[in-house]
C-alpha cells in the first residue's frame, strides 16, 4: 500500500543537510510593459525609454526577492544533499515539476518516477510529498545528490495579480521621479512602503 512519507523524516545523509537553486530558463517578458509603466508615470515621450525599461526590471526583480516569487513562469533546478530538501521548494507557486533526480549508492544518476511523488501546492512554500512503497532509495554523499527541476510562476505578465503590477509600478514610480539620486547612487533604490504593503500578502516564507 503507498504511503504519502514526509521527506524530512528521513535521516540518512551524514553531510549537513544543503539545498541550492539556480534559474535554468528565466522569464522573457515582465509583469509590466513599457507602455503601462510610461502610462503610469504620465511619460509621452520616448527619451527615457532606456531608463523606464531598466527600472521595470530592477522594480519585478526587487519585488519577487521580497514576496521569494517568480511572477512569470520561470524554470528552476533545486539541489539537495538528501530527499528532504523536496519538503521546501525556494520559488512560488509551482505549476510543474519536470523531474526528481537522484545520485544512487554507486554515484549514478537515477530519474525517480513520477508516481513516487505528488506537487502539493495546499501550502506555500510548495512541498513535493513522496509516495513510497517502504523505505528511499540509498543515495550518494554529495550536495546536489537530489535534483528537482520544476516551472514556477503565475504563467504569463496577464496572469499575474494585479496587486503585484501595482506594487511594481509604484516602485518604478518612486525611483523615476527620484531617478537623478539614483543614477548617481546618493539613495538606495529600495522599495517604497506602499509597495511593500500590497506585497506583503504575496510574500512566502522559506527557510533556507
Amino acid at each position: 500500500m503507498n504511503n504519502y512519507c514526509n521527506p524530512y523524516n528521513f535521516d540518512s545523509v551524514l553531510i549537513k543537510e544543503q539545498r541550492t537553486y539556480q534559474v535554468v530558463t528565466p522569464a522573457s517578458t515582465y509583469p509590466v510593459s513599457l507602455t503601462e509603466a510610461k502610462l503610469h508615470l504620465k511619460v509621452d515621450i520616448t527619451t527615457d525609454d532606456a531608463l523606464i525599461t531598466n527600472l521595470i526590471v530592477a522594480a519585478t526583480q526587487v519585488s519577487e526577492e521580497y514576496t521569494n516569487r517568480f511572477f512569470i513562469d520561470t524554470v528552476v533546478n533545486q539541489t539537495s544533499t538528501s530527499f528532504n530538501g523536496l519538503n521546501e521548494l525556494f520559488k512560488s507557486k509551482v505549476s510543474s515539476v519536470a523531474h526528481v533526480k537522484y545520485y544512487d549508492s554507486d554515484n549514478t544518476q537515477q530519474t525517480w518516477a513520477s508516481s513516487n511523488y505528488v506537487v502539493n501546492n495546499e501550502f506555500e512554500p510548495c512541498q513535493i510529498n513522496l509516495v513510497v512503497d517502504g523505505t528511499l532509495p540509498s543515495i550518494a554523499q554529495r550536495v546536489d545528490a537530489v535534483e528537482c527541476r520544476y516551472t514556477v510562476g503565475y504563467g504569463t505578465a496577464s496572469d499575474v495579480p494585479d496587486v503585484i503590477k501595482q506594487a511594481i509600478l509604484l516602485t518604478l514610480g518612486n525611483w523615476y521621479e527620484n531617478r537623478m539620486s539614483v543614477i548617481t547612487g546618493r539613495t538606495t533604490t529600495e522599495m517604497p512602503m506602499s509597495a511593500k504593503f500590497l506585497l506583503d500578502t504575496y510574500k512566502v516564507q522559506v527557510v533556507r
